[in-house]
């Protein structure tokens, strides 16, 4: 059984904790609207022009993403139990920066690729279109590997020693739903495109975020009330 958790800051643990379920939450559901890729990482005008929704989708998953590096930072910035080993260090660190990156490919779809659709610059402008589709999969290069790698990292400390005291089955669960997220951008890269759908794994596994998250936040307060009670933890 893992110890109590501690934290150097438990106010950015709290802080980190409740920023971070309500950026999951955030990006779930824009996913859940997110239309399955169409083969490969480039934006396809056709699928752009039937998904009238393809622009708040992303602002929501962007708003999102930010939200998930500023929580992954402060989470960082909390210490203690959450940092006492470098694996769990390397994961919150590996999120930060991979949603740095990560942000600019929601935020390249919500904002400009619509918008150049809507104005016909794949047929009028195809260079245009084309350097800012690379542009978003330059970002998604830089930022998604990394992200998923620390969820990766963070779920798998979880399941082999416990840090969080989380059941078994949520332990597991965000494991294996963190390992699937990884489908999607394995089956763009190679051509396997029958593992593009994975990208609704993402849900889960950004929920699974989320809970963790919230049982941070919770923890926190429950420190800083018994420390103003002055009950030792």
């Amino acid at each position: 059984m893992p110890g109590p958790l501690a934290f150097r800051d438990p106010g950015a643990a709290r802080a980190g904790g409740y920023v971070l379920t309500v950026a999951t939450v955030l990006v779930a559901l824009g996913l859940l609207f997110h239309p399955v890729p169409a083969g490969g990482f480039e934006e396809r005008p056709s699928v752009l022009q039937n998904t009238p929704w393809w622009g708040p989708i992303h602002v929501a998953i962007a708003a999102g993403f930010v939200l998930c590096c500023l929580g992954t930072l402060l989470l960082l910035v909390a210490g203690g139990s959450l940092t006492r080993r470098w694996g769990l260090a390397l994961a919150w660190g590996a999120m930060t920066v991979g949603m740095t990156f990560f942000t600019g490919v929601a935020l390249i779809n919500g904002w400009v690729m619509h918008f150049l659709v809507a104005r016909g610059a794949p047929a009028m402008n195809p260079i245009l279109y084309d350097a800012f589709n690379h542009l978003l999969i330059g970002y998604g290069w830089l930022g998604n590997p990394l992200f998923l790698f620390g969820l990766t990292t963070l779920a798998g400390l979880e399941v082999r020693d416990p840090w969080l005291g989380l059941s078994r089955s949520v332990a597991w669960a965000g494991l294996l739903f963190s390992v699937l997220a990884w489908g999607r951008g394995i089956g763009s890269a190679t051509g396997l495109y029958f593992l593009e759908p994975l990208i609704f794994a993402n849900v889960p596994a950004f929920l699974w975020l989320g809970y963790v998250g919230f049982t941070i936040a919770r923890t926190a307060r429950a420190h800083v009330a018994a420390g103003e009670a002055g009950v030792p933890v």
